[in-house]
């Protein structure tokens, strides 16, 4: 009777454990039928846990997101990019400055001509006297078009002349001391040229005859001397040039000296803070006037002289002067 009263127990008890098994099927069949449809893999479960805490296809589909966006951004900033280009590309409705009259043509034809002669009797008495032949008059016929032309541009000025030349030719000879092993030919030309307009610009001396000199110097075999000569031919034509040009009562040379005043770091952020107001208020001015003139050129940022009142003024204005 114990025996059997066991067995019967234990039928019992399976019969139990089956109807619970069951019903924890079918409980958990109706919760999938309920949820949507997963396509993860058929895993262990001692896989299960690592499979909660990272869900592999779940940063798969994250990464190909974030490929495909970063793929649209960048497409979408050449578009940007060369929409702009092509924009500039096109220009501006400035005019191009206008010819010079006939009398101030003649007065830059004889105002060059006498500088170049006083320059080419200095370079001939220091070949006479010390024996070394100075080949390189290239930036000094470019100063004769800045000083004659762009008399009152500030890459004409004495200071930026003399800083500008002093610049390139260090700055190229002391690249030029690397050996041709090291640094090739090429590099050392491009080199020295880009070092020199960066310090110009940084120093605020640009000059485009010293970035000439310092290309010259840079692509053949040159010495020291070069630069105190050019430095004294530069001279020269500044005090000639402060002469002729003065005779003129249209012109004005130089603007400023100041060979002293170096930029500093706050004076250019002044220099800056005020170039963009002013360019914002000549911008408006202009947004009113012509629609066409968003981006002015550096040249004209300063804007019209006196601003007409009179609605004929601005029409006429707009027709015919675009300086």
């Amino acid at each position: 009777l114990r025996r059997i009263v066991i067995k019967l127990e234990i039928a019992l008890a399976f019969k139990q454990s089956a109807t619970i098994g069951a019903l924890k099927r079918t409980t958990s069949e109706q919760k999938n039928s309920t949820r949507p449809k997963d396509d993860r893999p058929s895993i262990s479960r001692a896989q299960s846990s690592r499979w909660k805490h990272k869900p592999f296809k779940t940063i798969q589909t994250k990464m190909k997101d974030r490929i495909l966006s970063g793929c649209v951004c960048v497409k979408s900033a050449i578009v940007q990019r060369s929409t702009m280009l092509a924009k500039k590309a096109r220009a501006t409705s400035v005019a191009p400055p206008p010819s010079l009259p006939v009398p101030e043509t003649a007065f830059v034809f004889i105002g060059s001509f006498l500088s170049l002669l006083l320059i080419q009797a200095f370079v001939l008495l220091i070949s006479e006297y010390c024996g070394y032949t100075f080949k390189i008059l290239s930036p000094l016929g470019a100063l004769m078009a800045s000083q004659y032309v762009l008399t009152a541009a500030p890459a004409s000025q004495p200071r930026n002349t003399l800083y500008g030349n002093a610049i390139g030719g260090i700055t190229s000879l002391i690249i030029t001391m690397i050996p041709t092993s090291v640094l090739p030919k090429i590099i050392r030309v491009a080199l020295a040229t880009s070092a020199a307009v960066a310090l110009q610009a940084k120093l605020g001396v640009i000059h485009p005859p010293g970035i000439g000199f310092a290309i010259t110097l840079a692509s053949g075999k040159h010495t020291w001397i070069d630069v105190p000569i050019l430095l004294g031919g530069s001279v020269l034509a500044i005090l000639s040039g402060t002469f002729i040009l003065n005779i003129n009562e249209k012109r004005q040379y130089p603007i400023y000296w100041a060979f002293g005043n170096l930029p500093s770091a706050l004076e250019a952020k002044i220099y800056r803070q005020r170039s963009s107001i002013q360019s914002t208020r000549t911008r408006n001015f202009h947004d009113d006037s012509d629609s066409d003139s968003d981006s002015l050129p550096s040249f004209c940022e300063n804007g019209p002289p006196t601003i007409p009142q009179d609605s004929a003024a601005i029409d006429k204005d707009k027709k015919n002067t675009k300086w």
